[in-house]
């Protein structure tokens, strides 16, 4: 990745006038380096999860996965990459109060209501065994402590539990306990609700838990009561810590009675070593930094001690309500209060930054590994995750660092531009769009410009990656051309649930105006073939055309593509991604489009607009006619009446019979529909009336002076677009002169796209194929789509060229509607399917 060191030269150029005509020396949304930009602390989280209809009480985080605990008896598993939910751990039989890792990673042991702590595998994703005690209550909190291969238990009924796991066997037992307590804690509290007394109130329900437990092939090992130290508080046991200070290995444990109490332990015991004496506000949570012990305390305070001398050193009025959950990171502290704030404080105990977003009590904290990510549960059935990297404790200037995602950060600055094409008022911010993926093309390495098309019109961007010299030398050299647009679709804020210009992650989907259509996609194209570059791998030369009015007709595309003919050089193979799965599972390759024609057909009066009850019945009505020519276009059994309209439409070959079986055979969402309805949607023209516009007032008593009527005529191979439009305008003309109106008629074309189909058993298609099989573990999909993409069959002429249509996102995505979205885990696999196409591609010796 290409670090400029002039940040300067990247907030934009002087824009000459043939370009646009508007003039701007610099963007007012400069991108700055990839790297490393600094930005004010926005304090709203990257991703949310729905966890469902619990509060999340318990989380813990590995390298690859977030475990999440709540009053129900299941762990929740959510990959840390894709924010998608991997797997339920399902066993205990009450809610799941405390998570917790094994310092390698390698086993979760989970303590829950139902008086049982549970060791699972973290690779296998299986319960290795169970440790149960009776009589205790709930189990709050569990430590392990890898060097003395022990585990530590904090009770309801004042308990601390010690258990030797290298001596389980000693302790195995085939008797269940009869009862277990659910946990109802933080269902459904109230913010403004004291969540110390919510704690002190638990049901209990008899339940035949032996007959659960005999279903599962686990062995249970039982605590005896030589393991138990009866009560070493004078109230819940909430929260245990293990810590290490000149005393040795240390186990901190904080209690409803105020006190926190050190304990030394060894392998074999664990002895009182001091005891912090607290007021009567409870002790809820405990974090260690930098041998300080931070308390939180019921009525919002952080205790906090040195642990060396035990001396209390001073007391935060952190928050306005309990502080239930602390998470110590480098240099800082998280404290999560039931006051629905999360704060952050440096190491002289200034607040850094409060974070809210919860709309209720945060219940639980925890950090990623690499501590880049804090992580928040709460009573809103919610858990958010914040980037948390800073320069300097002391100062509230956040930082992206050189191992932040440059594809999702690229993307969230490109989103808040609204480059909706075909509506002059957003033109200024077209050009700001356009200059920000230049930006982003000159930082990732490539080089680039913008290519005007006309005055009111929306640039083309390229950018070109050079393969690496030394591969040049031995081999004919590949040229790939990636074609996509940066234009979007106009949204209205108000029928979405996020703001469409500003870019939301919520339960693994990135939501905002073109995350799918088409900035998405173009994003994870460009970063893989950076990366390619980067790592000295890219063999193929690679460019990029991405258009700013594709969604207004791709207007002065072609024009402009062969006036720098030369600029984009040789193209041996096209790749785009600009289409969706059938589904949301299946994969798929798209190698046919159809054709389209967008017309307006307009009837008016040489008269003024009327008034019915005044001239009604004496005058040619022209929305009369309108309704007369739009019905003798269409059959009552929807069959195109145009003449010659389904005139050479190719036959079906026996190779795409089996495309359209195997759809029908692995796409479950597709089994109520026929091979005959998804030809009739791809391969068959189509005849569409889309809204019929009048003049004058909207008032019922009207009769306006003109109508006007849009529709489109789809078409596909071997139709002649000349010869369909020929052949539409005669016959409206036809139908009209029939009606002897003394209305005019006029007709225009107002946009054309040819037809494009691909050859699925060229060698280009099944290195597609290869590549998406390897990344989903499944053939995809060869389908076919009506819509139109203009600029793929006339990229194929101009260049001679092939093209491979890749389509990135699921069904759902909402393109063009309200809540835009995209999976992330498809716009990850995205990016690896593209690196991984353009390696295998640039293998293809081309042809001399």
């Amino acid at each position: 990745m290409s670090q400029t060191s002039n940040p300067e030269s990247l907030e934009g150029l002087a824009v000459p006038s043939e370009y646009f005509p508007i003039q701007r020396s610099a963007s007012p949304t400069p991108l700055l380096s990839l790297n490393r930009f600094p930005q004010k602390q926005e304090n709203k989280p990257s991703h949310t999860i729905t966890h469902g209809e619990n509060s999340v009480l318990s989380l813990a985080c590995s390298d690859r996965y977030i475990f999440t605990g709540s009053q129900g008896p299941h762990i929740q598993i959510w990959n840390l990459i894709t924010f998608q939910q991997e797997a339920v751990l399902k066993g205990h039989l009450g809610g799941v109060l405390c998570l917790t890792l094994s310092n390698d990673q390698k086993m979760l042991f989970s303590s829950s209501g139902d008086c049982t702590v549970r060791v699972w595998d973290v690779d296998t994703l299986k319960c290795l065994y169970v440790i149960q005690v009776c009589d205790v209550g709930d189990l709050f909190s569990v430590v392990y402590c890898d060097e003395l291969d022990t585990v530590y238990i904090g009770c309801q009924n004042t308990s601390i539990l010690r258990f030797d796991l290298s001596t389980k066997e000693n302790h195995q037992t085939h008797n269940f306990p009869y009862s277990c307590n659910y946990s109802k804690f933080f269902d459904n509290i109230p913010p403004t609700t004291n969540a110390c007394e919510i704690i002190s109130s638990v049901e209990e329900e008899e339940i035949d838990a032996k007959i659960c437990a005999e279903q599962e092939n686990v062995c249970r090992y039982e605590v005896h009561d030589c393991m138990i130290y009866m009560n070493s508080h004078d109230g819940y046991v909430y929260s245990l810590l293990l810590g290490e200070n000149k005393d040795g290995r240390i186990l901190l444990s904080g209690s409803g009675d105020g006190d926190v109490k050190v304990w030394s332990i060894t392998k074999n015991s664990m002895e009182l070593l001091k005891v912090l004496k607290g007021t009567d506000a409870g002790i809820l949570t405990l974090a260690i930094q930098d041998e300080l012990l931070f308390c939180g305390a019921q009525g919002g305070d952080i205790k906090i001690y040195d642990l060396e001398t035990y001396h209390h050193i001073r007391s935060l009025m952190a928050h306005d309500d309990d502080v239930l959950a602390l998470a110590a990171g480098d240099n800082c502290l998280f404290s999560g209060s039931a006051d629905g704030t999360i704060k952050r404080w440096n190491k002289t105990f200034e607040i850094l930054n409060t974070y809210k977003d919860h709309t209720g009590i945060i219940l639980s904290l925890t950090l990623s590994p690499n501590k880049s990510l804090l992580i928040s549960g709460a009573n809103d059935q919610l858990i958010k995750f914040w980037d948390i990297n800073l320069t300097d404790d002391n100062c509230q200037e956040a930082i992206i660092p050189e191992t932040s995602d440059i594809m999702l950060y690229a993307l969230k600055k490109w989103i808040l531009l609204r480059t909706v094409s075909g509506k002059p008022k957003y033109l200024e911010e077209c050009f700001r769009g356009a200059k920000f993926l230049k930006n982003v093309f000159i930082q990732l390495g490539a080089e680039s410009e913008l290519i005007p098309i006309a005055t009111g019109q929306n640039p083309l961007v390229f950018g070109k990656f050079n393969g690496i010299s030394d591969f040049k030398q031995q081999h004919k050299q590949l040229n790939i051309l990636v074609y996509g647009h940066y234009d979007v679709i106009d949204a209205d804020k108000t029928k979405w649930f996020t703001n469409p210009f500003e870019m939301t992650a919520k339960d693994g989907y990135l939501y905002g105006r073109g995350v799918t259509d088409n900035k998405g996609p173009m994003i994870a194209a460009i970063c893989a073939v950076s990366e390619l570059q980067q790592e000295k791998k890219l063999k193929a030369n690679v460019s990029f055309l991405i258009e700013g009015e594709e969604e207004n007709g791709s207007i002065g595309f072609d024009k402009t593509v062969e006036k720098f003919k030369n600029l984009i050089g040789e193209v041996d193979v096209i790749l785009l991604s600009n289409s969706y799965w059938l589904d949301d599972v299946t994969p798929c390759l798209t190698y046919g489009l159809r054709g389209v024609i967008l017309a307006t057909i307009e009837i008016s009066s040489e008269e003024s607009d009327l008034h019915s009850g005044m001239q009604g019945g004496a005058v040619s009505q022209p929305l009369n006619d309108m309704i007369q020519v739009l019905a003798k276009l269409v059959s009552e059994d929807n069959y195109v009446l145009i003449p010659g309209f389904y005139n050479n439409v190719r036959p079906i070959t026996s190779y795409e019979e089996q495309l359209y079986e195997r759809i029908l055979e692995l796409n479950p969402s597709k089994s109520s529909e026929t091979k005959e309805k998804l030809m009739s949607k791809w391969r068959y023209p189509s005849f569409t009336i889309h809204k019929i516009d009048v003049s004058g007032p909207k008032n019922v008593t009207i009769i306006p002076r003109k109508a006007e009527a849009s529709v489109s005529m789809r078409i596909v191979p071997d139709q002649d677009i000349d010869d369909i439009v020929k052949s539409f305008k005669e016959f409206v003309k036809e139908i009209f002169s029939e009606l002897r109106t003394k209305n005019n008629l006029r007709i225009e074309i107002n946009n054309k796209a040819d037809w494009w189909l691909g050859d699925p058993k060229n060698q280009y298609f099944k290195a597609a194929e290869q590549v998406i099989k390897q990344e989903w573990g499944v053939k995809p999909l060869y389908i076919r789509e009506g819509g139109s993409i203009p600029a793929i069959k006339l990229l194929e002429r101009n260049f001679n060229a092939v093209a491979i249509h890749l389509p990135m996102g699921q069904s759902t995505d909402q393109a063009h509607l309200n809540n835009e979205r995209i999976r992330l885990k498809n716009l990850q696999a995205g990016k690896r399917i593209f690196k991984n196409l353009i390696s295998k591609l640039s293998e293809i010796k081309k042809e001399k």
